[in-house]
């Protein structure tokens, strides 16, 4: 019996042995991976609670503490935060763990103001970054809070697009015309879109400004700086929406008056392989020969990367099938550096253009090389018609547009207007009030207060298909527009 059980037990054993043996050689084989910490979070901070309620009157200054639900972080402070009516200083940003605080000093603030706090994007959680966005605050040093706004849109004068780059600016109405060269604004707000809208305002007039901030200094001092002013001064609470224009001024001179570095350069020695040939691009497709390929509304145009000391039409010969066409026209542009070829084509038809070496030449004597090319042109199928209807306006002008380019223009002296001859493609339309005439848009100038020409932008793309007839009705998609404030 003992003998039995003794051999029981050893047997046992040696299956807890083999158990073991296995576990461990099965772990040996096994691929280690690492903890993957559980899924990204992707939750802004919850804001839990502040020191100081939201809409606050009568403070003196302090600091504003903001509580968070997790560890947070700011980031690009200066450009991110902003308070209104602007203060002389800015006021000081800390950060512990949860808690973010604002210390605004008494001295920076004005009596019975309402002020507007805003950090932007500069809030974020430590661990991966998501922002809180556009963290605001309002407290009023007074027993009561301004409550009036102006609120409108800001639109590039020459395409009539949103201009979302700038910012609106407000002065006091008393303030003379060259404030705005070397004061700052007492309130500031960034477009979003294009659009601003300030609340809290006092009831004031104020004179009204756009501003492309290149230097980030609030003063209209650099000639690069697209602006834009109201022509009056604009009355807070006023219902209207507001539309300014900007524009950059064409004789404008840069006033700032910071230090410009020069430094002297000397040339480098290459090491490449000097060039033996003039090269040039041409707006020719010779992939496929028999593939209907060039717009027989264009002209053929050799691009060089420099200017040409020599042109030699007679060396550049343009043949339909194996004719010669002798009423091709050769002309040399002012920069020297485009050579265009023109003439009537034919549609649907095979034509070979041919360089002879030295056609061109630049001023160290390199030759373009001899080349031939072939290629097809479209025909008339091949293109779409748009035909719009509008009010008829001598001053107003048609822009078709593609990929932010004039394809085409026409008067609007009829009530209905027709674009012949277009390839496939999106194409967007603007309506251009050219008031002098001039057939191009031209930009304002703030010292004689003369606005921009104004240009409409209607917004959605024009699909114009091969052998079709467009048609879009101009006089309801721009009617559809409110009628606004605007100069």
């Amino acid at each position: 019996m003992f003998y039995h059980c003794r051999v029981k037990s050893v047997q046992v054993f040696l299956g807890y042995i083999g158990i073991s043996i296995f576990c461990l050689g099965w772990l040996s084989c096994a691929n280690i991976v690492s903890p993957t910490g559980g899924e990204r979070d992707t939750q802004a901070p919850v804001m839990v609670k502040t020191n100081i309620p939201d809409s606050s009157i009568n403070f003196k200054g302090g600091k504003i503490v903001f509580e968070f639900d997790e560890f947070i972080q700011v980031k690009d402070i200066m450009n991110q935060m902003m308070i209104t009516p602007l203060v002389k200083t800015q006021p000081k940003v800390s950060v512990h763990k949860r808690k973010l605080s604002i210390d605004i000093e008494d001295s920076l603030l004005e009596n019975n103001t309402t002020y507007h706090l805003s950090m932007g994007d500069a809030v974020s959680d430590i661990r991966e970054g998501n922002i809180y966005k556009n963290l605001q605050f309002t407290f009023s040093t007074g027993a009561y809070f301004d409550s009036l706004s102006l609120y409108g849109k800001v639109l590039d004068a020459n395409t009539g697009k949103p201009d979302t780059s700038s910012l609106v600016l407000l002065y006091a109405a008393n303030k003379s015309d060259s404030a705005w060269l070397n004061e700052k604004p007492l309130y500031m707000q960034k477009t979003d879109g294009g659009n601003f809208n300030f609340k809290n305002l006092p009831n004031k007039e104020f004179k009204m400004y756009a501003l492309s901030d290149a230097n980030k200094n609030l003063y209209y001092d650099l000639a690069s700086e697209r602006i834009a002013f109201y022509h009056t001064a604009v009355v807070a609470g006023d219902s209207n929406e507001i539309r300014l224009y900007s524009f950059i001024e064409q004789a404008k001179q840069d006033t700032t008056t910071s230090k410009k570095v020069f430094i002297q350069k000397t040339a480098a020695t290459s090491t490449k392989t000097a060039t033996t040939k003039l090269s040039y691009s041409l707006n020719v497709d010779t992939t496929n020969k028999t593939k209907r390929t060039f717009d027989i509304n264009d002209s053929i145009r050799f691009v060089f990367d420099k200017p040409l000391a020599l042109m030699d039409e007679t060396k550049i010969r343009l043949y339909q099938e194996k004719t010669l066409d002798a009423s091709a026209i050769v002309e040399f542009d002012s920069s020297k550096k485009v050579i265009t070829l023109s003439t009537q084509w034919v549609e649907e038809a095979s034509y070979t253009l041919t360089v002879l070496k030295g056609f061109a030449q630049d001023s160290l004597g390199l030759q373009a090389p001899a080349m031939a090319y072939t290629f097809t042109t479209k025909r008339k199928s091949d293109y779409g018609t748009l035909l719009l209807r509008c009010n008829k306006n001598e001053n107003d002008v048609v822009l078709l547009m593609k990929n932010d380019k004039i394809i085409a223009q026409q008067k609007m002296s009829d009530t209905l207007i027709r674009f012949n001859g277009l390839i496939p493609d999106n194409y967007f339309i603007s309506i251009l009030h050219d008031e002098n005439k001039n057939g191009k848009w031209d930009a304002g100038n703030y010292k004689i207060k003369q606005q921009p020409e104004k240009v409409d932008y209607y917004p959605q793309p024009i699909t114009i298909k091969a052998n079709w007839e467009n048609k879009l009705d101009l006089v309801m998609a721009f009617d559809k527009k409110p009628k606004l404030k605007s100069k």
